[in-house]
């Protein structure tokens, strides 16, 4: 349980969700069994839903673990012709390698290992998407630093924003993740108080965060 939504409501949202066949069911049994962290089914959904509508050719993701959500992106769109994906791990980038290229994607998705601060500088070009799940009391760094990445009429998407319930209830922080919520919560004021974005968040899933640039009035 996220702490974002009522048990009952996750449960009956998954139990909608499509049971995952072939390689999508084991990679999302591997993560479960190893903890790691990878989209909620539910976010699932809604990304795909988001992808399919938009329709990005290039993606930029902060946060590969084991290219589960880079491999259901370029599944979910013909149009996505370009994903670059960056992880930290170097474990995480071997079996997100193999992963990938198991799948037949290794021509549309390229893994970059490295701290994603410090990769995504060198990063060149435009993204139609920017995707953020990597450490989460980096995310007003990470914001930062890809906006000159982003296309002019992008999306940035982060994930596990609500911080399974801890940003909205003091009561459920843990003493060992302090730092992180306060950086959480003062990004999401600084977005909501950012005159240039719009920005939404969805509590859904570990709570997702929709930014997009207003167009110059």
């Amino acid at each position: 349980m996220t702490n974002i939504n009522y048990e009952y409501i996750e449960d009956y949202i998954r139990g909608l969700v499509p049971e995952k066949k072939g390689q999508l069911k084991e990679m999302r049994q591997y993560a479960k069994e190893n903890h790691v962290p990878i989209v909620e089914e539910e976010t699932e959904e809604f990304l795909k839903f988001l992808i399919y509508m938009r329709k990005p050719k290039k993606i930029l993701e902060l946060g590969t673990a084991i290219g589960y959500s880079s491999i259901v992106f370029t599944e979910t769109s013909p149009s996505i012709e370009k994903i670059k994906t960056i992880e930290i791990r170097e474990d995480m980038v071997e079996i997100s390698r193999k992963n990938i290229e198991d799948y037949g994607f290794s021509d549309k998705i390229e893994v970059l290992h490295g701290d994603a601060a410090e990769v995504v500088q060198s990063v060149e070009g435009k993204f139609d998407m920017i995707f953020i799940d990597a450490a989460k009391g980096q995310y007003e760094k990470y914001f930062n630093l890809v906006l000159k990445n982003l296309a002019k009429d992008g999306i940035i998407i982060c994930d596990n924003v609500l911080f399974k319930g801890m940003i909205a209830n003091q009561e459920l922080v843990e003493r060992r993740k302090i730092t992180i919520v306060k950086r959480l919560r003062k990004f999401l004021k600084d977005i909501e108080e950012n005159q240039d974005y719009m920005s939404s968040i969805v509590p859904i899933g570990d709570g997702v965060l929709l930014i997009g640039r207003k167009e110059d009035e």
